[in-house]
C-alpha cells in the first residue's frame, strides 16, 4: 500500500513538473508587441550589449551559427541594411547560436569587416529567453522597444518583407 502511494506522489510531481516547464517554455516564446529582454550579450571588446542602449533607434536582433547556410545568407543583407540606413537609426545585433569556440573564432575572422554588432551565446540562455528553437530567428525591435516584427528561417521574400517592417516603422510618427 505505501509503495502505491510513493508512486501516486512521484506521477503527481511529474504532472507538476510538466506543467511548470511547459508554462515557463510558453512564457519565453515572444511575440508582436513584447518588449524582449534588454541583455544581448558581450560583443568582441567583451563589452555588454543591451537594448536600452539603442533607444530610438530601430534594432535587428538575428540568432545565427556558422553551420546554417540561411544565416550566413542573411547576415550580409543585414550588414547591408545598417550600412545603408546607418547606425544613428537601425542596428543590427547578431547573436551566434551555440558555436563552439574554434567555430566562433573561425566565422568572426571572416566576418571582421562587417559593421554589425556580434555578440555570442554560447550556452543557450539568451536564445532561451528569447523563445529562439530554429535559426536563424530574427526579430525587429522598433524605436518604442517592442517587437514589431519577427521571423523564424531565411528564404526568396525574406529581405522584402525585413525591408517592408523597417520602412513602416522609419515612416511612423
Amino acid at each position: 500500500m505505501e509503495s502505491v502511494s510513493v508512486y501516486i506522489q512521484k506521477i503527481l510531481i511529474s504532472l507538476l513538473l510538466a506543467f511548470f516547464v511547459s508554462n515557463v517554455n510558453a512564457a519565453t516564446k515572444l511575440a508582436i508587441g513584447d518588449v524582449p529582454p534588454n541583455y544581448l550579450g558581450k560583443d568582441s571588446e567583451g563589452v555588454e550589449i543591451h537594448l536600452s542602449e539603442n533607444k530610438g533607434k530601430i534594432v535587428i536582433i538575428s540568432f545565427w551559427a556558422s553551420w546554417c547556410p540561411p544565416c550566413l545568407k542573411e547576415l550580409p543583407i543585414l550588414e547591408n541594411i545598417q550600412n545603408k540606413l546607418g547606425e544613428d537609426q537601425v542596428k543590427v545585433v547578431a547573436v551566434n547560436y551555440r558555436d563552439n569556440n574554434k567555430q566562433y573564432r573561425a566565422i568572426t575572422k571572416q566576418l571582421e569587416a562587417f559593421k554589425l554588432t556580434l555578440t555570442r551565446d554560447k550556452r543557450g540562455s539568451l536564445s532561451r529567453k528569447f523563445g529562439v528553437k530554429n535559426i536563424p530567428h530574427l526579430f525587429i525591435v522598433g524605436k518604442s522597444g517592442k517587437i514589431i516584427y519577427q521571423s523564424i528561417g531565411y528564404g526568396d521574400d525574406s529581405t522584402a518583407k525585413i525591408v517592408d517592417a523597417l520602412n513602416k516603422e522609419l515612416s511612423a510618427v
